[in-house]
């Protein structure tokens, strides 16, 4: 550990009065336990890594002070992931596999995913023009280990130069949340069912922001610009309304209720709505069918643009994900996020149609009438490489 890095070393206090916190409630023992949280996970990393390490920082909710948290067994905690650059030394790939164990372990002590990606200090200037670097460049970074000055050396790129591949990208992820719920069975599964719908919500209205220029840091304010856009074309009231339902389910998620205690009746509505506004942004921004079993079947490209695919990169990619067992070779789609953006909507929107759920089949690479089980893992493996 270099002298830098072990000055900055000492678990980060929760905030005070006037702070920036990590929360949406500001609940002191959701701060404590949060602050203890990224401080154990940093100094693992820390560990892990020794002088290669230069910084450890936090990206996402958490950072931009809108985390959510719920109670379990009596005590207050994170309910949102926590996702974290480590800022390395050198060359950033050699860095993945160990800190990928590091976050599994994490993820299986505290019972939140734990992220964990590394980045060349070399490349701070030069992050992606990403969602997942944009809302980082809008306040939402902060320094758990290491120099203060890190965060600042980020690029920080504009909304206008993130490439609408991105919204893409996001409500793909999305649709592999509601996919992975619809596999697995309904009891026990109520609050990763609630979590996934509202987060699916929260991106249908996030794209159509970025699509306008309105984009904004922090869901409070995309509110605001969706509450200005209701009654456009292409944001409905019951948009508008979802986003806020889904804001007010980030706060505390174990104190949210469905209307009339209701969840199974009020996710498949959530699915149902998420699944025509996903569609139709999908046709709108590459003319893909706005069908589940249709779009799943469809020849065009899905994705274009992505800052992280070189290009005559898609049939290596494809070759890598068939070698690892991730994915079959034929049919051939593209790169693999080809394949998980349609096989996420076919399992995801039309889980009770056989059409898509054979269309799906086939893109995973399992045998004719597979189990939900099947699937399951299937979908999770290519999410390794195509998410």
């Amino acid at each position: 550990m270099t002298a830098e890095v072990a000055a900055t070393a000492a678990a980060p206090a929760p905030p005070g009065p006037g702070a920036p916190r990590y929360t949406l409630s500001g609940d002191p023992r959701a701060e404590a336990a949060i602050a203890r949280d990224l401080a154990e996970i940093a100094a693992s990393v820390g560990d892990r890594l020794g002088p290669r390490l230069a910084a450890v920082l936090l990206i996402g909710s958490y950072a931009r002070g809108e985390g959510g948290v719920a109670e379990r067994g009596g005590e207050l905690g994170p309910f949102n992931d926590y996702d974290l650059v480590a800022v390395v030394r050198g060359r950033a790939a050699r860095f993945a596999e160990p800190l990928r164990a590091c976050g599994h372990a994490f993820t299986r002590r505290l019972g939140v995913d734990v992220d964990i990606l590394p980045l060349s200090e070399d490349d701070l200037p030069r992050v992606p023009a990403t969602l997942f670097w944009l809302d980082a460049a809008l306040g939402g970074v902060r320094v758990v280990r290491g120099p203060a000055e890190v965060a600042a050396r980020l690029r920080r790129p504009s909304a206008r130069r993130v490439s609408l591949d991105e919204c893409g990208r996001l409500l793909m992820n999305r649709a592999v949340g509601v996919a992975l719920s619809n596999l697995e069975p309904a009891r026990g599964n109520e609050d990763r069912m609630a979590r996934h719908g509202h987060k699916a919500a929260f991106a249908c209205g996030d794209v159509r922001l970025l699509a306008c220029d309105r984009y904004r840091p922090s869901h409070a304010e995309k509110l605001a610009e969706l509450e200005r856009l209701e009654g456009s074309p292409s944001v409905s009231a019951e948009l508008v309304a979802a986003y806020r339902d889904a804001l007010a389910f980030r706060a505390r998620p174990d104190r949210w209720r469905p209307p009339g205690g209701d969840l199974p009746a009020w996710y498949t509505r959530a699915r149902a709505l998420v699944a025509r506004w996903h569609l139709e942004y999908e046709a709108w921004r590459t003319g893909a069918p706005a069908e589940p079993h249709a779009f799943a079947t469809f020849r065009g490209r899905v994705f274009r643009a992505l800052p992280d695919v070189r290009p005559g990169a898609a049939p290596l990619a494809a070759l890598r994900a068939a070698v690892k067992g991730a994915a079959p070779l034929l049919p051939y789609v593209g790169h693999p996020r080809e394949r998980l953006a349609r096989a996420a909507v076919a399992l995801g929107y039309a889980p009770a149609d056989p059409a898509s759920r054979a269309a799906a089949e086939r893109l995973l690479g399992a045998p004719a009438g597979a189990s939900d089980a099947v699937l399951r893992e299937r979908l999770a493996a290519l999410v390794q490489r195509g998410g």
